[in-house]
């Protein structure tokens, strides 16, 4: 196999170094492909040969493998895989102290292949999932989910609409420091390392069925797709997977010092139903992360996700009049504290005196800064209609919901603050 071509020289290195006598490796054709005796690399090894037709732990003492080429004394033994040789394992030494570590050193060569044979069987299962993500998201026309329900059955899973399905969206947050070790940047292997961390556990915690489907997206977003249970009511179906979510959140935080955000879908049935739960997901998350929420879970027909969605759905027109009629507000040095402040008006109820305890703010300083507000949009703030089109400018302007969490401290200079906005 060829795959033992590149391990072998690794292989052959910290085992030498272990047991302390030379290691060969060669393939099953009798080229050594790993030596801890690099000349040796390359060159036709002809008992190797008998080992592999024999498929048994053969000695070589000093005296007869004089008269072999290219064959010293020792232990060798065949690298065994599913029953058959794939190469053969040589170690270089006094026949009677080296054959203690033959058959321990069989067993860890073999192992190592195991283990290198299921990270690639791992690999290309994620790839063809992945394939068939990307057949079911970006499908145009009805051939092309076609080929995707005949793709999934491939794979074991059946996407004809006989089961609703619910697309999750799982988007990771880490603080890029925690992949910094010794000084060194964090990169890509990192990320790679915790990608597949991250899988294990989503897995774990969130699938319950051979049918659901996990696939990453990027190197921090997972996109889970769940089958439900036609027996089971959607809402129970929806407590139970909150539920696992909260685990999930919690055992995040606890273990890996990280936390997610979870946007859920609707629920459809069919190939093009995962689509369309995918893209329900999709928007959820948007609205979700511009939101200031906890825990991080978005729900597509959440009211406060459908709600963040209409001021970021606003078309191009009616963004670019917004634009312009509040021109003179949006680029004013102090917009984003005022921006801040309306946003505060708007969460108190349009109350004065809800907003000024909010920001900790005295009621003439606030009113200062609304009169500001009324002055530079020529909007009277009062009126409720005028609020929503203020409000929907904002949302579009890119100001952070965190600003609206902000307080001030009362000691801090804010008057002196709202004496430069009056002033202005």
């Amino acid at each position: 196999m060829s795959f033992l071509k590149e391990i072998s020289q690794l292989i052959v290195e910290n085992t030498s170094n272990i047991i302390e006598y030379p290691i060969s490796i060669s393939d099953n054709k009798g080229i050594i492909i790993g030596s801890s005796d690099i000349s040796r690399l390359g060159s036709f090894h002809q008992a190797s040969l008998e080992i592999v037709e024999r498929k048994t732990t053969i000695a070589y003492e000093i005296d007869e493998v004089k008269k072999l080429n290219n064959v010293l004394p020792g232990v060798a033994a065949p690298i065994m895989i599913n029953h058959e040789p794939i190469g053969v394992l040589g170690i270089v030494g006094e026949p009677a102290e080296v054959r203690k570590y033959a058959q321990l050193v069989k067993s860890h060569v073999e192992l190592m292949c195991h283990e290198y044979l299921k990270k690639e069987m791992s690999a290309i299962e994620s790839k063809t999932l992945d394939n068939l993500i990307r057949y079911l998201l970006n499908s145009q026309k009805p051939e092309d989910l076609e080929y995707s329900i005949r793709y999934a059955k491939m794979l074991g899973f059946d996407l004809e609409p006989d089961h609703s399905r619910i697309c999750l969206l799982i988007e990771f947050e880490i603080d890029s420091s925690h992949l910094a070790k010794d000084g060194q940047t964090c990169d890509k292997y990192s990320w790679h390392f915790l990608q597949n961390n991250f899988s294990e556990i989503l897995s774990y915690y969130l699938m319950d069925s051979k049918e659901d489907i996990l696939s990453p997206l990027t190197l921090d977003q997972f996109l889970l797709i769940k089958v439900m249970n036609k027996d089971e009511p959607y809402d129970l179906f929806i407590k139970r997977l909150e539920h696992k979510i909260q685990r999930l959140l919690r055992y995040l935080e606890k273990e890996n010092k990280c936390t997610a955000n979870i946007s859920i879908g609707s629920a459809n049935k069919g190939a093009l139903g995962i689509k369309v739960s995918y893209q329900a997901a999709l928007q959820a998350l948007t609205a979700g992360k511009q939101s200031n929420r906890s825990p991080r879970i978005f729900y597509y027909n959440d009211w406060n996700i459908i709600f963040e969605l209409l001021g970021n759905g606003l078309n191009q027109y009616v963004n670019e009049r917004l634009k312009e009629k509040l021109e003179a507000f949006i680029n004013h040095v102090n917009f984003p504290t005022l921006a801040q402040t309306f946003m505060a008006y708007c969460k108190c109820n349009m109350n004065m005196s809800e907003t000024a305890r909010m920001l900790f703010l005295h009621r003439n300083s606030l009113v200062y800064r609304m009169e500001k507000i009324n002055e530079l949009t020529c909007l009277d703030i009062s009126r409720f209609d005028h609020c929503m089109l203020l409000f929907f400018a904002i949302k579009n302007s890119g100001i952070s919901a965190a600003g609206l969490q902000e307080t001030k401290n009362p000691l801090a200079p804010g008057h002196a603050e709202d004496a430069a906005l009056t002033s202005k």
